[in-house]
């Protein structure tokens, strides 16, 4: 009985194909073991003689460029797995919906060091504005506090609307960028399913989806290149050169061709956009292909077809490029930025004007001012103290919102120049190229003869 339970449960996992969110892949009835590198479940596919090469579950180690920011430790990664959390693309909305929002840090505005920086620069000029009131205004009473608040309400409305149009387009311009990854990814994915339909032979089908992947990554790769500027640019280029001459194309079976070779390396370094250029190479050799007699000729709708997964490749590389190359004018964006640091420098004016106001008269009808007189009564203390709280609501919390704002904007409108608004593109192409071996893995087992459109010749009579 317990040999038979054991057989069930095999089976029951047999039956079983998953690829996990963090990369990991479990397929086709194996028994999970332990990453050594990553202490992570992992499952070769099929079986062992022919398990893929692909085992490594996500990790930094994709990555062209070490991350400049934060890395995280154990506890903090277990933290994120119970929030939900993956990565900036990958989270729970449940917890969002809750005060358990409260708790996340990852990616947040709110932990952001910049945001209270310029928070604390904003207190310290409110608190010097308030003691130069105190000593320089010898009848605080008289004055009319509503007139101050008045100075710093102007700006709220135009700066808000502006900040509001801006924060819309960046917004849209990264979901392009996401959309034209993605459709670049998909146009691999489709190349593999009509190589695999017209039975292309595997050394060309993987030829062709070495230079189709490899022009995924090197887009990523120039991408991050592009946020770094002056030498530190040419630095990284040669990094990614490096990198690329060294990265392992897991998508055949032996698991040890390179991505791309020296020679090829030595050829795309010279050209302007080496990810377009890799189509070009895809374009031609889906024409020999065709000459070769392994695809439809070149007048069918079926190669037609096929060159059009190129063209959507390209398009997919060329909105990715307009949409992180071509960004907001200056004047646009220097005029926002502009309005929202003196807006703020004016909140912070007024509420340091209305503080020592309210103290001022405060201090006069305790009679310890400076000025001996006692010309302020306890009820217009009281009514200063007021207003000089519900000042400090707008006036801190107004400029605590549009910097936030502000600041998510320009992340937002250059997602590869820091960490918070990064796609996760480590995880993306590790997906794809976990895809890429199960197609090519389960031709294997497919209860049918493989398609070929190439018939073999006949033999003369």
């Amino acid at each position: 009985m317990q040999a038979s339970s054991a057989t069930q449960k095999k089976s029951g996992r047999a039956a079983r194909a998953s690829i996990q969110l963090d990369g990991n892949v479990q397929a086709f009835g194996e028994e999970p073991e332990e990453d050594p590198e990553l202490g992570s479940e992992t499952q070769p596919l099929l079986s062992e003689e022919d398990k893929p090469a692909i085992g490594v579950a996500y990790s930094d180690k994709y990555s062209f460029i070490p991350s400049e920011g934060h890395v995280k430790t154990v506890d903090e990664s277990d933290e994120l797995h119970e929030q939900g959390i993956t990565d900036t693309m990958m989270y729970s909305t449940k917890r969002l919906t809750t005060w358990e929002a409260f708790t996340i840090t990852y990616s947040s505005i709110w932990v952001n060091k910049h945001l209270w920086i310029l928070m604390l620069k904003l207190s310290t000029i409110a608190v010097i504005v308030c003691l130069l009131t105190v000593l320089a205004v010898p009848d605080p009473a008289v004055m009319k506090v509503a007139k101050f608040t008045e100075v710093s309400k102007f700006l709220n409305v135009v700066v808000g609307l502006l900040l509001g149009f801006f924060l819309s387009s960046s917004m849209n311009r990264w979901h392009d960028c996401v959309n034209g990854f993605l459709q670049l990814l998909d146009s691999i994915r489709n190349l593999q399913m009509q190589f695999t339909a017209l039975g292309v032979p595997e050394a060309e089908t993987i030829l062709c989806l070495r230079y189709s992947f490899s022009s995924a990554w090197l887009l990523y790769g120039q991408l991050l290149v592009e946020t770094k500027r002056g030498d530190a640019q040419g630095i990284e280029r040669e990094r990614m050169w490096a990198k690329m001459s060294e990265r392992m194309a897991r998508i055949d079976k032996s698991g040890d061709t390179m991505l791309l070779e020296k020679k090829e390396v030595d050829v795309l370094k010279k050209t302007r956009d080496p990810p377009g250029m890799m189509w070009m190479w895809v374009a031609a050799l889906i024409g020999r292909l065709a000459q070769d007699g392994w695809i439809p000729p070149m007048p069918s709708p079926t190669y037609g077809r096929v060159m059009n997964l190129c063209q959507a490749a390209h398009a997919g590389i060329r909105e990715v490029r307009a949409a992180i190359t071509i960004q907001a004018p200056l004047t646009y964006t220097h005029m926002l930025s502009t309005l929202v640091h003196i807006n703020n420098i004016l909140n912070a004016v007024t509420f340091g004007l209305v503080s020592g106001l309210a103290i001022g008269t405060t201090l006069l009808a305790h009679n310890v001012h400076i000025y001996n007189h006692n010309d302020a009564r306890m009820r217009e203390s009281e009514q200063d103290l007021q207003n000089m709280m519900v000042t400090f609501l707008y006036c801190f919390f107004g400029p605590l919102l549009y910097q936030a704002l502000l600041i998510i904007s320009m992340q937002l409108a250059q997602p590869f120049d820091t960490d918070e608004a990064k796609i996760p593109m480590h995880r993306l192409l590790h997906m794809l190229e976990v895809d890429m071996c199960n197609g090519r893995d389960l031709l294997d087992h497919m209860p049918f003869e493989r398609p070929a459109f190439k018939q073999p010749a006949k033999p003369a009579a």
